[in-house]
């Protein structure tokens, strides 16, 4: 074989080695995209773990028992404007607010409704105070517990905020060696991830403000509007005494309706007709004459 023979079958051996060492490579390249959509679906998993077993994931944080509170209240008071200001100055005794406040004026006398927070372990001390104001006309209280959601939620936001750990250092190893479509892949789930962390922040914050302060929808009804409709006796002399003289009215309407018809409607009528009953005369006679000069 001559000289320039080995040399090729060199070269293509060379290239051989080459191809096969490239394709080696690529094949164990990890993918950055099924990466980072990895990373994303195991904080999926995450979130769909029953709540039980996500309680053991958040041992040690608070497990205090959340309820919301509720209470549907109506007093009949005295004086609305001054009950209103009883109100007020009670919701900032205890640092509460006025949530809503509606007031308006039926026959004559002012009502209100109002929708107050107060924290929920002055509750029953505000209740107190508000039943002492006038009397109760209906009382309803509800609760509502939201501990099993909550700890659901705080389950999910330690995934969440684990995905987000990795897919930021992820982001950063990509922006080092990675093409730019992977990096926006890692940076949509990393996008995805932090839209999800937002809204459960959100929501526990929702529950915390529910739980911490309990809520009193209050309704001050004067004691005008609560007084029952009271018909008085009745009295058939009276009623006859009011037919009698409705008909006496009657009766003397039609009589001077009659007069003035006869006295004045009808000759004033018979003096507005004559002037065109004397033409129709008039021009009837004309006619015949001209009839009988035709004949």
């Amino acid at each position: 074989m001559s000289k320039k023979s080995f040399l090729y079958l060199g070269l293509i051996v060379l290239s051989a080695l080459a191809i096969a060492g490239c394709a080696s490579r690529a094949k164990l390249a990890p993918s950055p995209m099924p990466a980072a959509m990895e990373i994303a679906a195991e904080a999926d998993r995450g979130a769909q773990e029953p709540a039980a077993a996500k309680s053991s994931a958040v041992a040690g944080l608070p497990q205090e028992r959340m309820i919301v509170r509720t209470v549907d209240m109506e007093l009949i008071v005295h004086d609305t404007a001054a009950s209103l200001e009883s109100v007020r100055a009670l919701v900032a005794e205890v640092d509460g607010y006025v949530a809503s406040s509606h007031s308006w004026h039926e026959e004559g006398v002012l009502a209100a409704r109002l929708t107050i927070r107060v924290p929920a372990g002055d509750l029953e001390t505000v209740l107190e105070k508000l039943r002492a104001l006038g009397q109760v006309e209906s009382e309803s209280q509800s609760s509502e517990e939201v501990t099993d959601e909550y700890v659901d939620l705080q389950a999910r936001l330690k995934n969440l905020e684990l995905a987000e750990q990795e897919l930021q250092e992820l982001l950063k190893t990509r922006q080092e060696t990675g093409k730019t479509e992977d990096i926006l892949e890692v940076y949509r789930e990393l996008t995805n991830i932090r839209g999800q962390i937002e809204q459960i922040k959100g929501r526990m914050q929702y529950l915390e403000n529910m739980t911490a302060l309990a809520t009193i929808n209050l309704t001050l009804t004067p004691d005008a509007l609560a007084q029952p409709v009271v018909i008085g006796g009745w009295q058939p002399q009276g009623t006859v005494r009011d037919a009698v003289r409705t008909l006496i009215k009657t009766v003397q309407f039609l009589v001077d309706a009659s007069i003035w018809i006869v006295i004045y409607i009808i000759p004033t009528l018979i003096l507005l007709a004559a002037p065109f009953v004397v033409l129709a005369l008039i021009i009837r006679a004309w006619r015949r004459r001209r009839r009988r000069a035709a004949g």
